[in-house]
């Protein structure tokens, strides 16, 4: 029986792939389990529900090595971390003005 949830993250999976501009190096494969993702320099990812004694919701295996995330979102930074090694992920610093007090 297939997993509803999954299906739907292989849906937003491939349309951010798109987005990101990979789609062309890039192939995707819902399975009844999991989600294999494989690039186009033979990188392979699967991307499972994590089991229910795991504080986490989601398991994503790059190359045999585990990364676990708590979200879709946190699904999505590991996919396109691992497929766009270059990109870099925008980070905001906040910091009061000088003169005023935190």
């Amino acid at each position: 029986m297939s997993d509803v949830l999954l299906d739907e993250l292989s849906v937003l999976l491939r349309t951010s792939i798109t987005m990101w501009s990979l789609d062309d190096t890039v192939q995707l494969a819902a399975l009844a389990d999991e989600i294999k993702i494989q690039s186009g320099s033979g990188m392979v990812l699967r991307v499972v529900r994590a089991p229910g004694e795991m504080p986490f919701r989601w398991v994503v295996t790059i190359d045999g090595r585990k990364r676990t995330a708590a979200s879709v979102v946190g699904v999505l930074r590991i996919v396109r971390q691992s497929l766009a090694p270059g990109y870099q992920p925008y980070q905001l610093t906040m910091t009061p003005l000088p003169g005023h007090p935190a």
